[in-house]
């Protein structure tokens, strides 16, 4: 196509690069929490969970507004 011959030229400083000397360095993405540690340490919490709503004596009475707040304070320091 005639009307893209310029736009090839345009569209080459776009985008990622790969390198190409071979002083540049190569840094591989590195996870800060490996995936098998994030699935068991949800799976254990999501278990242990299950298992206190059994007991009677985990059920323990909570004014809701103080909840409402924590769920605020949390989400406000999270989110700065």
């Amino acid at each position: 196509d005639p009307s893209s011959l310029g736009m090839d030229e345009e569209e080459g400083d776009h985008g990622p690069r790969l390198p190409t000397r071979s002083t540049d360095e190569f840094r591989p993405f590195m996870r800060r929490l490996p995936e098998f540690k994030f699935w068991y340490t949800s799976f254990k919490a999501l278990i242990i969970s299950l298992v206190l709503t059994l007991f009677s004596i985990f059920d323990i009475p909570v004014f809701w507004p103080v909840l409402v707040i924590y769920f605020f304070t949390l989400f406000f320091l999270t989110m700065r």
